[in-house]
């Protein structure tokens, strides 16, 4: 083979392993990103949220409503909004429910999108054997937006929607 011949494959092969090198960097900066934006949700979760969520909890349970507060861990074999880091706050119109024996209750739930870097709100109003609605709400934040106040704000209106049944 020609010198000429060699040494233009020689360049190819190194530009290729060059790029390569670049994706995998970039891949791992991608993937410490999302830890670090996980980590800071938990943060705020058990810092911000959850205390919030207890608080309506206690409230709820003293007017006859059964409650149960859960962070979720990433699942990784899961699809959608469940399989994703959150926070929620499920509620019953029995005080004595076993929210262990079954997961469909109302519910308003803080959730980590690690793709977008935001938190987003799934609300669902649906009680057993009933009508409503489940959805993601418009409104996201980011952990900098997320405030105590948003979040007293997002569980009340949530709480109010799932109690009219809205």
């Amino acid at each position: 083979m020609k010198e000429e011949n060699i040494n233009k494959l020689n360049s190819l092969f190194s530009n290729l392993k060059t790029e390569e090198e670049k994706l995998k960097e970039s891949l791992a900066k991608k993937k410490s990103e999302d830890d670090l934006f996980v980590e800071e949700f938990k943060t705020i979760s058990k810092n911000l949220i959850e205390p919030k969520m207890q608080e309506f909890r206690r409230m709820l349970r003293e007017n006859g409503f059964g409650c149960k507060v859960a962070f979720n861990e990433e699942n990784k074999n899961g699809l959608g909004i469940n399989s994703q880091p959150n926070m929620k706050l499920q509620i019953s119109r029995n005080i004595d429910s076993n929210f262990y024996a079954n997961d469909k209750f109302p519910h308003i739930m803080f959730v980590a999108d690690k793709n977008l870097k935001r938190i987003g709100i799934h609300q669902d109003t649906i009680f057993q054997n009933g009508t409503g609605n489940a959805a993601m709400k418009e409104q996201a934040y980011t952990l900098e937006t997320l405030n105590e106040e948003n979040i007293e704000k997002e569980i009340l209106n949530s709480i109010e929607n799932i109690l009219m049944n809205k």
